[in-house]
């Protein structure tokens, strides 16, 4: 797997070099991620990609969950061309991407196919190939991941600037977003890590998760730096970076 996410991140290390030579504002991906499933993770996403609509940001939604996607239903709509046929080259880029009530910008997900299910970084580095439409006419792409540490998962998270993790104080929710963390730091990645915790009755539950989050990934991924940030809409959110 470190073979393909460092193959994986040549690329998009390609990509945003070959932007800036080319003196273009970056296309900000962001994956949205989690340990467990049920946490919320694609309600959070759709909610993030309309703050940031509101915000005069052009944004694409991604339904990366490959074999139970289901940002299409979520956002009620019908989608003749998907995320797979995308990839099969049964559509171009332009046919698949649809429009939802609420004006945000969609490409769908597909649901169980099992020929794309744990496939390698190539799955990946197709959606990058045709990224140049992508980059051109959007400037934040939100993909909602499968839950869980599978090698779909991570190659999404190796290709993205930024990966938000969404967890609930719910004990096996906090030991599964560990236990995602940790696969992201060893697979060495060089992007943002965040975490959102989600389903909690006040501000203070969520710091009492956050606290316990803290203590182990200090004691047992040294190579943390982690800042903690409460904001107003009283989600609590911190950011780690990966040292090298």
């Amino acid at each position: 797997m470190n073979d393909q996410a460092a193959k994986l991140r040549k690329l998009v290390d390609k990509r945003n070099a070959a932007q800036a030579s080319n003196n273009q504002d970056n296309c900000k991906i962001i994956t949205v991620a989690s340990g467990k499933g049920g946490v919320g993770k694609s309600n959070i996403t759709v909610n993030t990609g309309l703050a940031l609509q509101k915000t005069g940001k052009k944004v694409l939604l991604i339904d990366g969950d490959l074999g139970m996607a289901n940002l299409d239903i979520l956002l009620g709509i019908s989608p003749r061309y998907n995320l797979g046929h995308v990839l099969k080259e049964k559509c171009d880029l332009k046919q698949a991407i649809l429009k939802s009530s609420h004006n945000l910008h969609v490409l769908p997900g597909f649901s169980g196919i099992n020929k794309f299910i744990n496939s390698d970084y190539k799955l990946v580095s197709g959606l990058l190939e045709i990224s140049s439409y992508i980059e051109n006419n959007y400037e934040v792409v939100l993909i909602d991941v499968g839950a869980g540490i599978d090698k779909n998962v991570i190659n999404f998270i190796m290709a993205a600037d930024e990966t938000l993790i969404v967890l609930t104080p719910e004990p096996t929710s906090v030991m599964d977003a560990y236990s995602l963390i940790k696969t992201i730091a060893d697979s060495n990645c060089k992007g943002k890590v965040g975490m959102i915790i989600n389903k909690v009755g006040s501000d203070l539950e969520a710091r009492k998760v956050v606290k316990r989050m803290k203590k182990v990934i200090l004691k047992n991924l040294a190579r943390c730096h982690i800042d903690f940030i409460s904001n107003s809409t009283k989600i609590c959110r911190w950011t780690s970076h990966f040292k090298r």
